[in-house]
């Protein structure tokens, strides 16, 4: 009778276009045991429904594998080991994607249900960044040089960033005005001692 009542659902799923769920369990001979059966369609709105048509009266307290088929389209063999007990008050998860196709499915306890009760997961939304435009911003290269010496830190540099370039002598006039200050200091020194040594020797004649 069972076998039959499986045979009409399967082909009235077939005719309306919906997907037959098969839940079951695994005993330790690894035989596939009917927890229950639900069907999975999509309304005219685009939602998804998950109807249960058949839950089975068994008796069970233990660890087993839980199996997932819907046929052509799903084949989840032991996707979940837990702890399974009679009364089944779980909850079945039926996880979809943007095209409401079966992803994946999920059994957890929850204690005020009175048998196994299926709802439909649809995807969620990540968080969307704010858009932040970057400012342009010039920097000279002290500015540079300083931000790479920070505590071993890495300077990082903001998206158009325009680095100002400063020529060797810009860098160095103050070297090079006290190199002549000296020069002219020392070879003027240099020069009056000549004259004077000069001086001296003509007197001498």
């Amino acid at each position: 009778m069972l076998v039959r009542l499986l045979r009409v659902i399967l082909l009235a799923s077939m005719v309306f276009c919906a997907d037959i769920l098969q839940l079951s369990y695994s005993d330790d001979a690894k035989d596939a045991i009917p927890l229950g059966t639900f069907e999975i369609d999509s309304t005219s709105d685009g939602n998804v429904t998950v109807t249960t048509v058949n839950i089975q009266d068994v008796e069970v307290s233990g660890e087993y594998c839980l199996n997932a088929q819907i046929e052509g389209k799903l084949d989840m063999p032991c996707f979940s080991y837990m702890k399974l007990r009679t009364p089944l008050k779980y909850d079945l998860i039926v996880d979809v994607d943007e095209d409401n196709e079966v992803k994946q499915v999920s059994l957890s306890y929850d204690e005020t249900n009175d048998a196994i009760t299926a709802t439909v997961r649809y995807p969620e939304a990540g968080p969307t960044a704010p858009v932040t435009k970057l400012k342009k911003k010039t920097k000279t290269y002290a500015d540079k040089k300083a931000s790479k010496n920070k505590d071993g830190s890495t300077a990082q540099f903001e998206e158009d960033e325009e680095v100002k370039e400063v020529s060797w002598f810009q860098k160095n006039w103050k070297m090079l005005l006290l190199g002549l200050l000296i020069y002219n200091f020392v070879a003027g020194s240099a020069k009056k001692q000549q004259q004077g040594g000069a001086g001296a020797d003509q007197k001498t004649e």
